[in-house]
C-alpha cells in the first residue's frame, strides 16, 4: 500500500467517524424554504454549499451532482428554488442559475455561476472543510 492509498483509507475512516457521531452535515441536500430557513441553515453548519436553481433550467439538471456532493463531503448542501423564493434570491443578489455559494462560519466565501463539474464543487467545498 502506497502513501496515496493510505491517505485515502484514513480520509474514508475520518469521514465515517464524523458521520457516525453526528458531527458532519446532512448526507442529503436541505431544501430552503424562505429567508429565515436560509439563515438558520447557514448558521447551523460550519460549511454550506448553496445551490440556486430554477425549475427546468440547467441548475435542475445538476441535482444528481449536488446530491452526490452532499453525500461525499462534510459540507451541508442547501438548495434554493429561485422561482419559489424570488425574494431570497434578490436578497442574495442571485442574477442567474445555476449559481453556487460556499458559506464558512456563516459568511459567504465563494460564488460560482453557471454549470460546473462535480469535481470542481467537491474541490471548492473541501477548501473549507479540511480538518
Amino acid at each position: 500500500m502506497d502513501d496515496d492509498d493510505l491517505s485515502e483509507v484514513r480520509e474514508r475512516k475520518k469521514r465515517a467517524l464524523v458521520q457516525e457521531h453526528g458531527l458532519g452535515a446532512p448526507a442529503a441536500p436541505v431544501y430552503v424554504d424562505g429567508s429565515q430557513n436560509f439563515e438558520q441553515t447557514v448558521a447551523a453548519h460550519e460549511v454550506v454549499l448553496v445551490h440556486y436553481y430554477a425549475d427546468g433550467g440547467a441548475g435542475q439538471r445538476l441535482h444528481p451532482v449536488v446530491e452526490s456532493v452532499a453525500n461525499e463531503t462534510l459540507a451541508a448542501v442547501a438548495k434554493v428554488n429561485v422561482v419559489h423564493h424570488q425574494k431570497l434570491a434578490l436578497e442574495q443578489g442571485i442574477e442567474s442559475t445555476p449559481t453556487f455559494e460556499v458559506y464558512a462560519d456563516g459568511e459567504c466565501e465563494e460564488r460560482v455561476r453557471g454549470q460546473v463539474e462535480k469535481a470542481e464543487l467537491v474541490e471548492l467545498v473541501e477548501e473549507y472543510t479540511a480538518f
